[in-house]
């Protein structure tokens, strides 16, 4: 992957889209694919905000069904096929138990009916094996650690996961590959307007400092929950909010490696118990949010809650907040109007178009963000001009994608990394994430055997991973490493050891002397998660 601001000052372009998570990722790639001349730019790193806070699920989303989304839940669910078909490497599949004891809000017929559906909303073709029951017997057994006072029988059901950052990063380079011009830490100073229309940005190299115009027939802000202050917060935006979601990274649970959904007591919220990492996810809680978008704090009130319900369900494992290993917290945009519950409030993708010249993505989902994407740019041709090629990002192979048989390949390339000396976890979790390009990192190891070695023995991570992520995925700062090309900061408390170690590996890459490089750590270890009273 190639920084390529300079390329940005190369005469206009059909399409500008301002925002580097999976929406803008998506976006950008479609459009590349199809000729169009596209340049997507970043404030500060792909994935930085919300797409690399979700519950890390390629699902169709089960809950939704209890609020009649069923095309919201379709369309999750026919995504769920396609992620999994141009992205084995990337997105696994995974179980999902649903304990259900007496007084549950959720009944046991009720919830077998929404699985049904769930599985005929699916259709043919899925990754996923269809839901199966289970009595009280078969839960003890399997999950000794399930809470079993009331406990009458349960449910499973298949979903998918991912690694969100990554995922966005892949599509990312995939738009790359297809001709896009892709800039992170460009900042966009302004909007440029003739007259009444939105004709490009005026974008700045946060590296360098370097200014530039950058001039497109269309505008695509898709900055998420910072969309509506580039757009100039104006009202003819539309109705919008702004949802806060809370996970906590705990340590791995024994048996099985199957997910849990749950139901909280206190309130009837549904949350995820979700291996991830050799680590175990539980999520999410949802509020409104009106704060700081800069200061997005896990505080202790909500860490308490996801405790307290994940410890009633899961008695055994007895979590106190000394076990908590990590946090996150990200901000969604979604469309206003909703009075009841947060969950009710409508997931459902629209674009909204503040001036001529702008559109502006608004709601939607992290599994549904191709095809939402894809109908984006099929309605944007209209400002664009005529495609010189039709949509493909549904048959096209991820940029990272092997060829051939995914078990074969993901065997073979296990072995290789085992063979120099790359723990089995580690090597298991490298040939995930770096799909084909698995080999090129190896080649370090192979130059330096100690970048076998893991960055932290609690996470499942090597040093050849971080000089990689520095010298081939456009890691310009620390914090891009540690939280994004590599999830350590959701995986330890912040951790001076860990960031001097990776800026060390970082600094002969990027040019960085003594003083950069703890500027780096400073700068890091400022922005890690930490869980904070509420003032």
């Amino acid at each position: 992957m190639e920084r390529q601001f300079e390329a940005l000052r190369h005469g206009a372009y059909d399409l500008l889209v301002i925002g580097g998570g999976i929406y803008g990722a998506w976006t950008a790639y479609d459009a590349a694919l199809r000729g169009y001349r596209v340049a997507l730019v970043e404030k500060t790193d792909w994935a930085a905000g919300t797409s690399s806070a979700s519950s890390k699920l390629i699902h169709g989303g089960l809950r939704y069904l209890e609020h009649f989304n069923f095309g919201l839940v379709h369309h999750g669910l026919t995504e769920r096929a396609t992620l999994t078909r141009i992205a084995p490497h990337a997105v696994d599949p995974i179980r999902f138990v649903i304990p259900k004891y007496d007084g549950d809000r959720v009944s046991s017929w009720k919830m077998r009916l929404g699985l049904v559906l769930y599985d005929l909303l699916a259709g043919k073709g899925q990754p996923v094996a269809p839901h199966d029951r289970f009595n009280a017997d078969e839960l003890r057994s399997s999950f000794p650690y399930l809470s079993t006072d009331g406990l009458i029988g349960g449910f499973s059901y298949g979903d998918c996961q991912e690694d969100d950052a990554r995922v966005t990063l892949e599509v990312v380079a995939a738009a790359q590959m297809a001709g896009a011009v892709v800039v992170n830490h460009a900042a966009v100073e302004e909007l440029i307007r003739l007259d009444d229309r939105v004709i490009g940005a005026q974008v700045v190299d946060r590296i360098s400092g370097n200014r530039t115009a950058v001039k497109a027939r269309l505008t695509i802000n898709a900055a998420g929950p910072w969309a509506p202050a580039l757009a100039g917060g104006r009202p003819t935006v539309g109705a919008y909010k702004l949802i806060k979601g809370v996970h906590l990274m705990m340590p791995g649970l024994p048996g099985p490696k199957d997910a849990f959904l749950l139901t909280a007591r206190s309130d009837g919220r549904v949350f995820f118990v979700i291996p991830w990492y050799d680590h175990t996810i539980i999520g999410t809680t949802e509020s409104d949010y009106e704060g700081d978008l800069k200061d997005l704090t896990v505080y202790e009130d909500e860490a308490e809650y996801l405790l307290d319900e994940a410890n009633r369900a899961m008695k055994a494992a007895n979590w106190t907040r000394a076990d908590i290993r990590g946090c996150f917290s990200g901000v969604r945009t979604l469309m206003g109007g909703s009075d009841g519950s947060l969950s009710a409030v409508s997931r459902d993708f629209q674009v909204r178009k503040p001036a001529p010249g702008l559109w502006m993505p608004i709601g939607g989902k992290y599994t549904t963000a191709r095809g939402d994407a894809e109908e984006l740019v099929d309605a944007a041709r209209g400002d664009l001009g005529p495609a010189r090629r039709s949509r493909r990002t549904h048959q096209q192979p991820l940029a990272w994608a092997p060829s051939g048989d995914i078990g074969a390949w993901r065997a073979e390339a296990e072995s290789d990394a085992r063979g120099l000396g790359v723990d089995e976890s580690a090597a298991a979790w490298l040939v995930k994430r770096h799909g084909s390009r698995t080999d090129a990192v190896l080649d370090l190891i192979r130059a330096e055997p100690t970048l076998a070695e893991r960055l932290h023995a609690q996470t499942p991570f090597v040093r050849a991973e971080v000089v990689f992520a520095a010298s081939e995925e456009m890691a310009l700062t620390l914090a891009d490493v540690l939280r994004r090309r590599l999830p350590v900061m959701l995986m330890l408390p912040p951790d001076r050891a860990v960031a001097r170690l990776a800026a060390e590996l970082m600094a002969p890459v990027l040019g960085w002397d003594k003083a950069e490089t703890e500027s780096q750590c400073v700068d890091a270890l400022s922005l890690w998660p930490t869980i904070a009273p509420r003032s």
